[in-house]
């Protein structure tokens, strides 16, 4: 996992025996360390981007910078990054909740086919009255990343009125909750009592379909939910139903181990080629997928291996041609 200096361990290491022997070129950092060349010249890439090391006369092509000197510098650009996070965050908190006093100040009925709803709260407690009302099924989508232990006690008391009236639901999930006890916990049972759950590497958005006459979007930020909307436009409800379906039919039933890949690509590693392909960052495909920068960068240099490629672009285009992937996932 990635240290909260955001150095993963491959790069703590080279940065390390660099400091101990600032001439060793990088086979013999590879040797010493157990690690693919690829896997040096990456950790020294990314100590690059941080400060760590400079352009020198090494026969790496680098030099260690002064432990002292590049920490301070490098702790001194968190700190920036994470006030102009912090901005960020506090501007989008307070846009959306412009929009939604906007909407909800509104004469009701003004936007015919969509309600606005304000706050964590509001969300779910319009959840547990369209849940009580629900006569057929429920389908759901997400949340679009990790399961938060808040989502599932909102979500408990809803699946267990939907039990109590023998009403069915489907929910897809990220492939993350496999390896959180506490929501397999939840999702068993949710499985054996209510309805079937299945898993996908990243969800394209969170919704909630009650007897395909009403959807609900929550609109999150950084795990919190800060408002939402209802809608039961029959045009927009139906594409979240086909939407729904072609993922279902796509996703991996909880109940079933991930499946042998028999020298093919898993789907992981084919949702990580097609989201390179539509030009995400290691970084944004880290947390679309709600798993650890150091997965995605294994990822990145296990197909790049099996490929034989040498660059990201390469490797696009060799999956392509391979027929790993389809020319349409780039759009």
């Amino acid at each position: 996992m990635p240290t909260t200096l955001e150095l993963d361990s491959v790069a703590k290491s080279v940065y390390l025996a660099m400091v101990a022997q600032p001439h060793a070129d990088v086979r013999k950092l590879a040797e010493q360390l157990d690690e693919s060349d690829g896997s040096v010249n990456r950790a020294l890439e990314q100590l690059s981007e941080l400060s760590l090391v400079a352009p020198g006369d090494a026969a790496t092509g680098w030099m260690p910078v002064e432990p002292e000197v590049g920490l301070t510098a490098m702790l001194a650009r968190q700190q920036a990054d994470l006030a102009r996070r912090q901005l960020q965050f506090e501007d989008s908190r307070l846009e959306v909740a412009r929009l939604l006093a906007a909407h909800g100040s509104r004469p009701q009925g003004h936007v015919p086919g969509v309600e606005w709803l304000s706050g964590e709260s509001a969300v779910w407690k319009r959840v547990a009255e369209l849940a009580d009302g629900c006569e057929e099924e429920t389908l759901s989508l997400g949340p679009t990343e990790r399961l938060s232990q808040t989502v599932i006690d909102a979500s408990r008391p809803v699946d267990e009125s939907l039990l109590l009236r023998g009403i069915r639901s489907r929910s897809i999930l990220l492939d993350s909750a496999r390896s959180d006890p506490s929501a397999m916990d939840y999702l068993r049972w949710k499985t054996e009592s209510v309805g079937g759950v299945r898993t996908l590497p990243s969800l394209p958005v969170w919704m909630i379909l009650i007897d395909r006459r009403h959807v609900v979007v929550p609109v999150s930020n950084f795990r919190s939910v800060m408002g939402g909307l209802v809608c039961t436009t029959e045009s927009i409800v139906n594409a979240f139903a086909e939407l729904f379906a072609k993922l279902w039919k796509e996703a991996t039933p909880l109940t079933d181990a991930r499946p042998r890949t028999h020298g093919r690509l898993s789907l992981q590693e084919q949702h990580i080629l097609r989201l390179w392909a539509r030009g995400l960052t290691d970084a944004s495909a880290a947390r679309q997928m709600d798993v650890s920068l150091r997965t995605v960068r294994r990822l990145s240099e296990k197909l790049t291996e099996r490929f034989g490629a040498h660059s990201r672009f390469q490797l696009g285009a060799m999956a392509i041609a391979q027929g790993s992937i389809l020319a349409d996932d780039m759009i």
